[in-house]
């Protein structure tokens, strides 16, 4: 499983896409929380409220770029066959993809600390900002990035070809962020919902469960469909 996760991470860094995709998420946070109408500044509070209203759109279209490849390429290039024969099981394949793409969303967060430190040179007096609710905001960006892997990557099992793994990716992970909002009756069990409430500092057990729940579930379709191709 290690050597699937060092074998999506030097992949990822190795190409003009990641590499591409990391640069566009920085300047383009950069551009929206410090400089465009509405950004940080504006709001003369030591809080980071519009990184993490803008950060699930952007992972929303990122992650599935990320996930195209995942088994697509595998399936596009037959290779797969090649990594079934290989000492490792199918439950580790896919566990090892996973992780190798929620490791890359977790190394493109980091440098987001920066924002972090500039609110609290900003603050007044220097250093007063919220942590609590920055933690609970950052806990639920992961767990929400972790439901877009998993949706990007069942699409990308799904399909033969990392173009229609994309667009269907982008697809599950806007039905899955915006559907149930729209369903007054369903709000209050969406994704976006949970999410909103964690990122106002409050990280309660049922959230957090609610997260792995789906990823569960997803993660059981993902392997289910693998089973059913290669019965």
């Amino acid at each position: 499983m290690l050597a699937i996760i060092r074998k999506e991470l030097s992949h990822f860094f190795s190409s003009f896409l990641g590499l591409g995709i990391m640069t566009a998420f920085y300047v383009l946070m950069g551009i929206y929380l410090w400089w465009l109408d509405g950004n940080i500044l504006d709001y003369g509070f030591a809080e980071m409220q519009v990184f993490f209203d803008l950060s699930p759109w952007f992972f929303l279209f990122f992650i599935p770029a990320i996930s195209m490849r995942s088994f697509a390429e595998e399936f596009e290039m037959r290779t797969f066959d090649l990594l079934r024969t290989l000492p490792v099981s199918m439950n580790s394949i896919v566990i090892g993809k996973l992780l190798g793409t929620f490791i890359l969303v977790l190394i493109i967060l980091i440098p987001t600390g920066i924002f972090v430190y500039s609110i609290g040179q900003l603050g007044s007096p220097e250093g007063n900002y919220d942590a609590s609710l920055i933690i609970g905001a950052y806990t639920a960006l992961i767990l929400l990035c972790a439901v877009f892997i998993c949706l990007s990557t069942l699409a990308s099992v799904l399909v033969s070809k990392q173009s229609l793994a994309f667009v269907l990716g982008l697809v599950f992970n806007f039905a899955c962020w915006q559907g149930l909002q729209e369903i007054p009756a369903m709000e209050t069990w969406s994704v976006y919902a949970h999410y909103q409430q964690m990122s106002k500092g409050v990280i309660d057990g049922s959230s957090v469960l609610y997260f792995v729940g789906i990823c569960s579930i997803l993660i059981g379709l993902i392997r289910l469909r693998l089973d059913l191709k290669f019965a």
